[in-house]
């Protein structure tokens, strides 16, 4: 064979740019293409693109420095990429068509595209400011982080550590959470479920069962080394749903049946009572709605309650129906003050250039639940954006479009002042939301997106000690700039509620 012929990089057809680009520079050396600002400029536009798109860009630069990119199809769902000089194109097409080979190749020249016009870019900001690096990876998410706290286990032998990191104070700090204690406590058996500056508070699994629901735990509430039982003396609770609601020192938990019907329990848990307050054979999502007031959500449908204490015993009293069913979506509940909720939903809408694809689009609501008044905002653009063949054969004619759907997860915390924080997980190709910070007052939104932060996904979380956004990822979390600088990078939209 000849060597430079060869396929020298092998992908799956799911393997995003950012991971097969990097291969390319030390099998390609002498390619000033893979070197320099303009390389890691193509990384950052390629980084989470599928194979084809990627092809079709790196083709273009290629032509400019005078080589082909080629493809050698054995007809699955691979590729084997070959850069060669476009001088010997007929060599190459003659070698790989007369190869008797176990897997027949078939050689596709890439053609390089027409660049597109350039659009209008953003003034440029250096977006991770402050990076403090962890020692190891560290992976924080919804279920371990509270109010400016996380908890963070890690392995250690046959046991488990556990870290209360604090990132109200920059750089960040952490606490061993077992470094004074005598009773044995693996770290893994310890949930963290709210946190402040006076104290922390803490669900330990204390009975691990063969099943799920044999397994029991209790609270604990820690003020600086002191750890004490939290709830009544020898109670012990089964597994409950995560996330759980603390509000002040009560906790309220849902417990999920199935049998003899499905059925969910909510529980209220102080440190002297345990008692159930509410159940509906629907599953259910809970939002604190101001002083001694909750709100208790149907996922399948549109009943919502409030429960009160307001009064000398508590009460729970039917709210007027929500405007949208939401299902998982319900989860991302934000209470806006007076009697008015924000919820989400998602509508479907036909891809302008292909009426036969569809898309999934975000739509926003502002819902009154004593009224049960409500206006709705169309999230145009909040999700993924991701290129797509729409060929089912290769013999049909290409035709590549672009779809702009929501597809992944949706989380709200709140920002500063009347701000908050719309995060958007995916695992979509294409470009992508990271955050859009919504005003509640002027409706005012500025869009974060995988452009403005390439080649990572963090999570982006509003820190009130330190009046700070701050980027999390794995190895790192970075506070982002002053929120004046993100507003001037980034420019503001304003969302209509009608």
């Amino acid at each position: 064979m000849t060597a430079g012929f060869n396929p020298l990089v092998h992908i799956d057809w799911k393997t995003p740019g950012g991971e097969w680009l990097s291969l390319l520079p030390p099998v390609y050396p002498h390619i000033s293409v893979f070197s320099g600002a303009a390389f890691e400029t193509l990384l950052d536009e390629l980084c989470n693109e599928m194979p084809e798109v990627c092809f079709e860009a790196l083709a273009t630069a290629l032509a400019r420095e005078g080589f082909d990119l080629w493809n050698l199809d054995a007809g699955g769902d691979d590729y084997r990429p070959v850069i060669v000089p476009a001088n010997q194109r007929e060599r190459f097409t003659q070698h790989w068509c007369g190869q008797k080979t176990a897997l027949h190749f078939k050689p596709t020249l890439i053609q390089a595209q027409i660049p597109p016009a350039a659009k209008p870019k953003r003034s440029k900001l250096q977006w991770l400011q402050d990076v403090h690096e962890y020692p190891g990876p560290t992976y924080v998410h919804e279920g371990n982080y509270r109010n400016g706290w996380a908890a963070i286990t890690e392995q250690e032998d046959d046991s488990w550590l556990c870290f209360l990191i604090d990132y109200n104070a920059w750089p960040p700090t952490e606490q061993d959470m077992l470094e004074l204690r005598k009773d044995g406590v693996d770290g893994a058996d310890l949930q963290l479920i709210d946190a402040n500056v006076q104290r922390s508070l803490w669900k330990r699994q204390v009975t691990r069962g063969a099943y799920r629901s044999d397994d029991r735990y209790q609270y604990e509430i820690r003020k600086g080394n002191s750890v004490e039982v939290f709830g009544p003396v020898e109670t012990q609770w089964p597994a409950f749903e995560d996330p759980c609601v603390v509000v002040e020192d009560q906790v309220f938990e849902r417990q999920r049946l199935y049998e003899p019907g499905a059925l969910t329990r909510i529980w209220r848990i102080t440190a002297q009572t345990s008692e159930i307050i509410f159940e509906h054979p629907d599953e259910l999502t809970l939002l604190p709605i101001g002083p001694n007031r909750l709100l208790f959500m149907q996922h399948n449908g549109p009943c919502c309650w409030i429960w009160s204490q307001y009064l000398a015993q508590p009460v729970t009293i039917a709210a007027k129906p929500m405007p949208a069913e939401a299902y998982q979506l319900r989860a991302a509940t934000a209470y806006l003050g007076g009697d008015e909720v924000l919820l989400f939903s998602e509508g479907a809408r036909p891809n302008p250039e292909h009426p036969g694809y569809q898309e999934s689009v975000l739509l926003a609501w502002r819902f009154n639940f004593i009224t049960g008044t409500s206006t709705q905002a169309v999230l145009d653009g909040f999700g993924s954006e991701v290129r797509q063949d729409t060929r089912l054969l290769i013999t049909q004619p290409k035709q590549v479009i672009t779809l702009r759907t929501f597809h992944g997860r949706l989380d709200v915390a709140r920002g500063h002042g009347d701000w908050w924080v719309w995060s958007y997980h995916t695992q979509t190709f294409g470009a992508h939301t990271l955050a859009w910070l919504w005003n509640q007052c002027s409706n005012d939104v500025l869009k974060l997106s995988s452009k403005d932060i390439p080649r990572v996904k963090p999570q982006i979380r509003y820190v009130a000690a330190q009046d700070r956004y701050l980027a999390f990822e794995t190895e790192y979390v970075a506070r982002l700039p002053q929120f004046a600088q993100m507003a001037q990078a980034l420019g503001s939209e304003g969302l209509v509620f009608k």
